[in-house]
């Protein structure tokens, strides 16, 4: 056996009742009257209202499919060039915290530079009182040798021609004094505007600049400087941790000691209170963000695609089916026709 169906002739009489059915009422009557020529009209009229109720619905969910992939792959764009934009956000909060750290440490070294400055200017000006101090005592020497009639104090000779050789050298660099001054003046000034640009923060403060994790923008103090505005940034950019949002997109975002920007649009993602959206905040991955809002609409109108595909499968079987009935009834209407079958 070439099936494990067993075979059964066709019954002789299988078309007996359509047969019975098909016969005129009248063979006299030219009009030829058939009951399934009638039927079959009728219940042509309900399939192609049926048919064209199914199409109609078929066409409808092709439309609305159409309409919501279109938007479906937009929100995967925009979750795609939010991912982007949040992977260039991390970058800069990795620049900017490197940035803010290293200008502590260099704060840090700036203060000590203002205390080697300070201590040279002291060095300096102690050094200059001396030698006013030994000018004093060469006057004092000299106006003793002067008042001293001994003979053997010849001038330009002896103990006298060193003192004068002194006395020479001490006057260069007591005429160096003035110029020396001046410049370590401007050194101590200029040596606090740069730790001063740097940062306003006292340097008698404490800091630890071996920390193996320092905080890039810690403590509540306002100052100004350097490390300011790039404070300033950071917050701005709010360089928190982020977690991973449950599908499957991590985040790779510097974590800080900034606060967290409170800023975000509606958890709702609606726009009751007249906003423009989008509205951009940082960090792109905190709840209820723009981020947050497209993921929501991107999940609904994939799950949307999915519902409205499996509608249109339906749909487009039952047209189907409906097109194979009517177009056999038309056939069989066709057979039948007594205008064709009866002359």
């Amino acid at each position: 056996m070439l099936t494990k169906h067993h075979y059964d002739d066709i019954v002789k009489d299988w078309d007996k009742e359509g047969l019975d059915c098909c016969k005129t009422t009248n063979p006299g009557d030219s009009t030829c009257v058939d009951c399934c020529y009638d039927n079959w009209q009728d219940e042509l009229r309900i399939v192609t209202q049926k048919y064209n109720k199914a199409a109609e619905q078929a066409m409808q969910y092709q439309n609305k499919l159409t309409f919501v992939t279109a938007r479906r792959n937009t929100y995967r764009k925009w979750v795609d060039e939010i991912n982007n934009f949040e992977e260039l956000a991390s970058a800069i909060c990795n620049h900017l915290e490197l940035l803010a750290v290293q200008s502590d440490k260099i704060w840090y070294n700036s203060c000590k530079a203002v205390d080697a400055v300070e201590t040279l200017f002291c060095m300096i000006r102690d050094f200059f009182i001396q030698l006013d101090l030994i000018s004093t005592q060469y006057a004092d020497i000299q106006n003793c040798i002067t008042n001293n009639t001994d003979p053997s104090l010849v001038k330009g000779q002896g103990i006298l021609k060193a003192l004068d050789d002194y006395k020479a050298k001490l006057d260069i660099v007591l005429k160096l004094r003035d110029d020396i001054s001046k410049n370590i003046v401007v050194a101590v000034k200029l040596v606090h505007e740069i730790a001063n640009n740097i940062s306003t923060r006292n340097c008698n403060e404490k800091f630890d600049p071996c920390a193996k994790t320092p905080l890039p923008c810690a403590g509540d103090d306002i100052y100004y400087g350097f490390k300011t505005v790039i404070c300033e940034w950071y917050n701005s950019f709010s360089c928190i941790p982020c977690k991973d949002t449950g599908n499957g997109n991590s985040t790779t975002t510097t974590a800080s000691a900034a606060p967290v920007n409170t800023n975000t649009v509606q958890s709702d993602c609606g726009d009751d209170d007249c906003e423009l959206l989008p509205t951009i905040e940082f960090p792109m991955c905190s709840p209820s963000s723009y981020k947050d809002c497209v993921q929501k609409w991107l999940t609904a109108d994939e799950t949307a695609v999915t519902d409205l595909t499996g509608k249109l499968q339906d749909a487009n079987k039952e047209k189907e089916a409906l097109t194979a009935c009517k177009n056999s009834l038309v056939k069989a209407i066709k057979a039948v026709d007594p205008k064709t079958r009866c002359n």
